[in-house]
């Protein structure tokens, strides 16, 4: 792949030589190696940049880990190459055609112009993409179904590369006068030259090089390796307020993401979004933070994307932006979705976690939350409030999976409290000893009510009848609140089943009755 950053009439220059130019300049008959004043000649409006090399490379290392999501093996060839070693990875993408378009969207989005070269060798396909041979067969990407592109083989190399011009060849650049002085103009021409004399006039590293692109001599790139930890920075061109201009710039780092989560076989359960401002004078301000949290672990950069944005629409910024930076504060092992030819029962769960972190990230964590089993038996206690994306904690409930609250009977072995047991978890498979939890309702009161007595007997609009119990819990002797209740399952006189509890009496009170819950 050969990437460049050309646009209207730019001209870059190298030691005061044009090294790249626009198609708008080379139109105009601006050519590589002229100088400054013959390009102003041709062209007075011509708008010159000095080539930084450091910037150049910084952009070819972000896009070589963004293309780490196409395979392991990617490597940075000078000039201007990135090298992708695709063969394992032609099913994964459909096919030849589909992987190249998706290689262009990426280099795309990270403000690339790109051209791709194919070949059975890493050399000849970066002479390829060097002489832009490829961009006239490469299928449109606006297109819903590629062209398929034939896969090339080592045999198919002398009719890609015998036409292309010397020059593409890097160590062919010092010996260029005299490769033209004796009519040597393409590759298949100075590969039909005596090696032996190539190699005594030029060296060893020109026929060496022409070796490796025909595939005669084995090559070894130095292969690009993710960094340990991701963090990306974007300098905005200008400073913004507009957040479709930082989402623009999100992309970009989020791309990069992509390539860096792939090649770890990482999902990201945290990120944090930081937002650089220019001083305002003398005044430093501090950068704007966001720190996102994911119910489940996510390597989706959609979805990652509508995050980020949920949380920049909701908080307005306090200067324009200079710098973006993105930083991944927590991973999980990713577990790709196996395809399947029927729908997946997992796959609402699925979108209703990413409904709920959108709707987080809008609202707020602290707006959004849900109920989490504490191992505690008193029923008001036996679970907790919390944000929704908070990690699960472990808990020591008896059973966290019938109810939101867990509870033992430590009554002695009544036939009441036989038929609690009888009515729940007799699916389970339970260790021996081990009894299963009674029913719960489906609505607990915030507060139990306290019940009326008549002649006796537990009344709400009526006597209570009651169907099953008792259910003794003792509990909360470590802290004030402690409760010493024997619950009951009650019917009223329409029917509804009631969850109730009387209170046993503790140095002489009254043994009241309460409503604790109410059964759907």
């Amino acid at each position: 792949m050969q990437t460049g950053m050309q646009t209207d009439t730019t001209v870059v220059l190298a030691q005061s030589r044009v090294w790249q130019a626009s198609d708008a300049a080379q139109a105009a008959g601006v050519k590589p190696g002229m100088r400054r004043g013959g390009v102003l000649a041709l062209l007075p409006q011509a708008r010159f940049h000095e080539r930084d090399d450091a910037t150049e490379t910084v952009a070819l290392e972000a896009l070589a880990l963004a293309l780490l999501r196409f395979g392991p093996d990617v490597a940075i060839a000078s000039p201007q190459c990135v090298l992708i070693d695709v063969a394992p990875s032609l099913r994964l993408f459909g096919g030849l055609a589909s992987l190249a378009a998706q290689v262009l969207e990426s280099a795309e989005a990270l403000g690339h112009r790109a051209s791709l070269g194919f070949a059975a060798t890493a050399s000849a396909a970066a002479l390829l993409a060097r002489a832009g041979e490829a961009a006239t067969r490469m299928p449109s990407t606006q297109t819903s179904v590629p062209i398929p592109i034939p896969i090339p083989t080592l045999t198919d190399l002398p009719q890609q590369l015998d036409s292309l011009p010397v020059a593409l060849l890097p160590e062919a650049q010092p010996w260029l006068d005299w490769l033209a002085q004796i009519g040597c103009a393409t590759l298949g021409e100075l590969r039909a030259l005596p090696t032996a004399g190539v190699r005594r006039r030029c060296g060893a590293d020109l026929p060496a090089a022409l070796s490796r692109a025909y595939g005669e001599a084995p090559e070894s790139p130095h292969w690009y390796r993710a960094p340990p930890h991701f963090e990306a920075v974007l300098p905005l061109p200008s400073l913004t307020h507009d957040i479709d201009v930082l989402l623009f710039g999100l992309r970009r780092l989020l791309a990069q993401l992509t390539g860096w989560l792939c090649a770890g076989q990482l999902a990201t359960r945290a990120l944090t979004l930081v937002l650089e401002h220019e001083p305002l004078g003398r005044q430093t301000l501090a950068p704007t933070r966001f720190d996102i949290r994911l119910a489940e672990a996510s390597a989706a950069p959609a979805h990652l994307l509508s995050l980020c944005k949920e949380r920049l629409a909701r908080s307005p910024l306090v200067a324009p932006v200079l710098t973006l930076r993105l930083d991944i504060t927590q991973t999980a092992p990713h577990v790709p979705q196996s395809g399947s030819l029927l729908p997946e029962p997992g796959r609402a769960r699925q979108d209703f976690v990413q409904l709920m972190e959108r709707v987080a990230a809008r609202l707020g964590d602290e707006h959004v939350r849900r109920l989490q089993v504490r191992g505690d038996h008193r029923p008001e206690a036996a679970f907790v409030s919390v944000p929704y994306g908070a990690p699960a904690r472990a808990t020591h409930a008896v059973d966290g999976t019938t109810s939101s609250m867990s509870g033992t009977s430590n009554t002695p072995n009544t036939s009441n409290t036989s038929n609690t047991s009888g009515k729940s978890g007799t699916s389970r498979h339970l260790p021996e000893g081990e009894r299963p939890l009674p029913p719960r309702p489906a609505w607990l009161l915030d507060a139990p009510q306290r019940l009326s007595v008549h002649q006796e007997r537990a009344w709400r609009q009526g006597p209570l009848r009651l169907v099953s119990g008792p259910e003794r819990i003792e509990a909360g002797w470590w802290e004030p609140g402690t409760v010493t209740r024997d619950y009951f399952i009650a019917a009223d006189t329409e029917g509804a089943l009631l969850w109730v509890f009387r209170e046993r009496p503790v140095k002489g009170a009254d043994a009241a009755w309460y409503l604790h819950g109410l059964f759907g």
